[in-house]
This record gives structure tokens, C-alpha cells and sequence, in this order.
């Protein structure tokens, strides 16, 4: 369970660093004072302070439900934004020229933005060009180690698990189904929020409870259903479909990711029993993440694999039970990989090429291990 603790530690790390750096800013705008120095000038400096402070709203927002560094980077440019827009007001208050966006420092975006470039190289790894903070770039130049405020570079690629990888196929090229080219991953793709173009038709919000209809595109449209419940409240969730109606939800869980076959009716039912808010949309299958490798989440999930057949191997961590299912096309399932219940460790088939459904209300970690391709 040695991989599973460092997964659970660092993303546990990752999120208590950006909390730390939400407080932090807070605390910046806490501290600035407003001097009026004219109409004019007094309006363009409110203006920059009241973009700070909609950045600090929108990162402590969008920070809600996020389970790791990658599901955060809307939070981290929100930071970002906000952090450039406080120092142009306080530029402003004083007379100066106003600051040039630049990138955060590299060693804790909580020094502020950088002012140089240095090279520099983490213990036992290859030198690299980093934007710093003033302070940083003299320690470095210096010899010495970058301010310690708590958080910490990039961290290292995780260690393997137990079950050693085996050398497979080259990675396939990006641009196929769920992938981006570059930059932080959409958050339609981690299932946090309906994708931009989903028409009114295919989505719904609200809080209490509530009957909504979502409709497919035809009646021979395979979906997949998202169902967002908010940290506000808990409840449950049922889908009524041609063999009655079964229960979405069986205890407290923030996101549900659930395959609907085409069962000949376009509309898509389901009522939702809340204390709090959720939200609720339809998704094709051929707009959800593609893994290759590895992937931690907590719920169920449906993702795409692209490799070659190989090994499975599945940590869940928390009561209830789990299962990872091949699903088809269609969304119908095709094969049951594996399953168990509670905190465990869990090895199976991995078939090959495409989707790919967890069954789990709790936090897991799966890693997929392509067979080692035979000698020419």
C-alpha cells in the first residue's frame, strides 16, 4: 500500500499548498489601503482592485470539490489574475508605472511575479531555465536553496506501483477523441462542469428536488449522464429507464458518471432528491478523458484507453463496493475487469482499446500496464 499513502500524501499536499496560497492572497487584499488621489486615477484603481477581488471570489469558488493539482488549474489562474490585478492597483495608488505581467515565481507563486530567469536543477535532476521572485534569484545565484514558504516546485513523477510496468506501445498521437493539444485539462473532461456547447436541452441545475427531462440527439443515442452534487447539501438520485426506475445515488458522493444505452426513448429521465444544489447534463461517450496510463479520482468515472491489452491494477481506498467495467460503443457493458469492496488492492485483464466504466463512491487510483510487445 506503499504508492497508494505517496498518492494520497501528495495530492493531499497539492491542495493544502493552493489553499494556503488562496489564504494568503486574502490576506494581501486585506492588507491594501486605498489613498484617493483623484477621480480618474481613484476609478482605475478600483477597477483593478474590484478584478482582484472577483479572482479571489472565483478561486475560492472553483476550488470547491477539487481533488488534486491538475483538477485545480482554473484556481491557479484565477490566482494568477488576481495577483497581477492587486498590483496594479497598488502601482497605481502610489504613482508607478504599472507592473508587466509576467509569470509567477516558479518556487511559490505566493512571492509574486518573477522578475529574472535562472537556471536551476532539483536534487539529482537536469538543470532547467525558471522564472523567480527578486529574493529567489539572488539566493540562487548565491548557491543557496529558494525561499521555503510551504510550498514546494512541481513535484517528481510518482513511483511506480508494486506491479512493475512493462514497456508497450508508443503513446497515440493527440487529437483523437477527449484529447487537448496543450495546457491544463478542460474541466468538462474531469466531469466538474458541463461541456461549453451543451445545448438547454441536454442540462439542467438547480437545488431540492426536482423531475428533469434531458434529451438525446435520437432515440439510438448512447449517453453518458453526469450528475453534480454540491459540498451545500446531499440526497439522492434516480433514473428512470425502460426496466423501472434505479437509484443513482446510495449514499453522500459529489459527482456521478453514469452510461446510458440507447433503450429506443430520447428522453433521458431522472429525479433528483437534494438538500443542496447539483447540476446534471448529458455527454457523448466520445468527449470523456483518454488515459494512458494512470488516473486517481474519487466516484465513478468513464474514461477511454487507447493502448494495447495488458494489466490492470486497481487501488480503492474507503468502504463500499467497486468494480471496473469494458463497456461498448453502445455503453452496454461487455465485461466485468474486476470488483471487490473496501480498502484493496485489486489485479485484472486489461482487454485492450476503449471505454472503460468505475463503479465506486470513494477515492481510487488505477494504473494500466500495456503486455510487453514480443521480439521481432
Amino acid at each position: 500500500m506503499g504508492f497508494l499513502r505517496f498518492f494520497r500524501r501528495r495530492r493531499a499536499e497539492e491542495l493544502a499548498d493552493i489553499e494556503a496560497e488562496i489564504t494568503d492572497f486574502g490576506e494581501a487584499l486585506a492588507r491594501f489601503q486605498f489613498v484617493p488621489r483623484g477621480e480618474e486615477a481613484d476609478g482605475a484603481v478600483l477597477a483593478d482592485f474590484q478584478r482582484a477581488l472577483d479572482a479571489y471570489d472565483r478561486a475560492k469558488r472553483d476550488f470547491v470539490g477539487d481533488r488534486d493539482r491538475e483538477d485545480a488549474a482554473d484556481v491557479l489562474r484565477a490566482l494568477d489574475d488576481g495577483r497581477y490585478a492587486l498590483a496594479c492597483a497598488v502601482a497605481r495608488s502610489e504613482g508607478r508605472a504599472l507592473p508587466e505581467r509576467r509569470l509567477p515565481c516558479f518556487f511559490d507563486p505566493r512571492h509574486g511575479p518573477s522578475t529574472a530567469e535562472v537556471d536551476w536543477a532539483p536534487p539529482g535532476g537536469a538543470a532547467r531555465t525558471v522564472p523567480v521572485c527578486a529574493a529567489d534569484a539572488v539566493r540562487i545565484r548565491e548557491g543557496q536553496p529558494p525561499i521555503t514558504t510551504g510550498s514546494t516546485p512541481q513535484p517528481a513523477a510518482a513511483p511506480a506501483p508494486r506491479l512493475a510496468p512493462r514497456p508497450g506501445p508508443a503513446a497515440p498521437a493527440s487529437g483523437g477523441p477527449g484529447r487537448t493539444s496543450a495546457g491544463p485539462t478542460p474541466k468538462w473532461l474531469l466531469y466538474k462542469e458541463w461541456p461549453p456547447d451543451t445545448p438547454d436541452t441536454r442540462r439542467a441545475g438547480g437545488s431540492g428536488t426536482r423531475e428533469v427531462e434531458l434529451l438525446r440527439t435520437d432515440s439510438a443515442e448512447p449517453v453518458l449522464l453526469v450528475l453534480r452534487m454540491f459540498r451545500d447539501g446531499a440526497g439522492q438520485a434516480y433514473l428512470d429507464g425502460a426496466a423501472g426506475r434505479r437509484a443513482l445515488i446510495e449514499r453522500r458522493v459529489e459527482r456521478v458518471v453514469t452510461p446510458v444505452p440507447a433503450d429506443g426513448a430520447r428522453r433521458v429521465r431522472v429525479r433528483v432528491e437534494s438538500s443542496g444544489s447539483w447540476r446534471l447534463w448529458l455527454q457523448s461517450p466520445d468527449r470523456v478523458r483518454v488515459v494512458e496510463r494512470s488516473l486517481q479520482a474519487t466516484g465513478s468515472y468513464v474514461f477511454r484507453y487507447e493502448g494495447g491489452p495488458g494489466e490492470l491494477l486497481f487501488s480503492h481506498q474507503g468502504g463500499g463496493p467497486f468494480a471496473v467495467e469494458a463497456l461498448g460503443e453502445d455503453l452496454s457493458s461487455t465485461a466485468r475487469l474486476l470488483s471487490g469492496k473496501g480498502t484493496s488492492e485489486v489485479q485484472g485483464v486489461l482487454p485492450g482499446p476503449g471505454l472503460y466504466h468505475v463503479q465506486s463512491y470513494s477515492p481510487w487510483q488505477l494504473y494500466l500496464i500495456p503486455a510487453m510487445a514480443p521480439a521481432s
